[in-house]
C-alpha cells in the first residue's frame, strides 16, 4: 500500500470519526477506566478489607485481565462500525474503481485496529498502577490481545445490518471476550476449556507472568488460534462483503 492510498483512508476514517464523535470517547475510553482504576481500586480494597477482612490483592492479576481485553473490544467496536458505515455508504463498491486493491483496503482495516489496540493496552495498563509487569512482558501479551479488535471489527461488519443491530452484536462479543475470566476461578487444566476463546491466551499469560511463572507457550498457543479466528473472520467478510459489496 502506498503512502497515498494510506492517507486518503486516514482521512476517510478522520472525516467518519468527526462526523460521529461518539466513536472517538470510545475510543478513549480505556485510557480513561485506566485513570479511574487507579483511585478506585485501592479505596474499594481498603473498605472491603476494614469492613469484610478481604484482602483484594490477589485478585488484582483478575482484574487487569479483564482490563486486557478493554482496549481491543472498545477499536474493534469503533472499526467495525466504520466498517458498517462504510457499508451504507457503498464505499466497498467504490473503491473497484480505485488504484486499490479490496485486499490493500482489508490489510489495513485490520492492521488498523491491531495497532491501535495494541497501543491503547500499552498506555493505559500502566496508568492503573495495577500487577505492574515490564515492556518486555507487556507488548507481547498487548499484541496478542489486540487480535481481538479486528476480529471484532469484521464479525460485526459480518452480523450487523445495521449500527442498532451492531451494538447487540458488540455486547455478545464484549461478553465471550471477558467470558474467560470465570477460568481464573477454576483449576489449572479445566481453565484450558476456555481456550477456544482467544482472549483467554493473553490473560493466562499475564496471570502467568504476574505470578512470576513462563507464559511464553501461552504466547504461542494464543497467536495461532488468534490467527485462525481471524482468517475464519476475513474469509467470510471476503465472501459476504467484498464479493457481493
Amino acid at each position: 500500500m502506498n503512502a497515498a492510498v494510506f492517507r486518503a483512508l486516514i482521512y476517510a476514517d478522520s472525516r467518519l470519526l468527526w462526523r460521529d464523535p461518539l466513536l472517538g470517547w470510545i475510543l478513549a475510553l480505556p485510557i480513561g477506566l485506566a485513570l479511574l482504576l487507579r483511585p478506585l481500586i485501592p479505596r474499594v480494597q481498603e473498605a472491603l478489607l476494614v469492613g469484610m477482612g478481604f484482602d483484594l490483592t490477589p485478585y488484582h492479576p483478575l482484574v487487569m485481565g479483564g482490563y486486557l481485553m478493554t482496549a481491543p473490544g472498545m477499536v474493534g467496536m469503533v472499526i467495525g462500525f466504520l466498517f458498517l458505515d462504510e457499508r451504507d455508504a457503498r464505499t466497498l463498491t467504490a473503491l473497484r474503481t480505485t488504484p486499490m486493491s479490496m485486499h490493500q483496503y482489508l490489510g489495513y482495516r485490520i492492521a488498523l485496529p491491531l495497532l491501535l489496540g495494541t497501543a491503547s493496552t500499552l498506555i493505559g495498563y500502566p496508568l492503573t498502577g495495577l500487577t505492574p509487569l515490564a515492556l518486555s512482558s507487556l507488548l507481547p501479551i498487548a499484541i496478542v490481545a489486540g487480535v481481538s479488535a479486528p476480529i471484532l471489527a469484521l464479525v460485526l461488519a459480518i452480523a450487523a445490518p445495521n449500527k442498532v443491530a451492531g451494538f447487540a452484536v458488540v455486547k455478545v462479543m464484549n461478553a465471550v471476550n471477558l467470558l474467560p475470566v470465570v477460568a481464573y476461578f477454576v483449576p489449572r487444566p479445566l481453565q484450558f476449556v476456555a481456550g477456544i476463546f482467544p482472549p483467554y491466551w493473553p490473560m493466562r499469560a499475564l496471570w502467568s507472568a504476574a505470578a512470576g511463572e513462563s507464559y511464553g507457550a501461552y504466547l504461542v498457543i494464543g497467536t495461532i488460534i488468534s490467527a485462525l479466528a481471524l482468517l475464519l473472520a476475513v474469509s467470510l467478510f471476503d465472501r459476504r462483503l467484498l464479493r457481493h459489496g
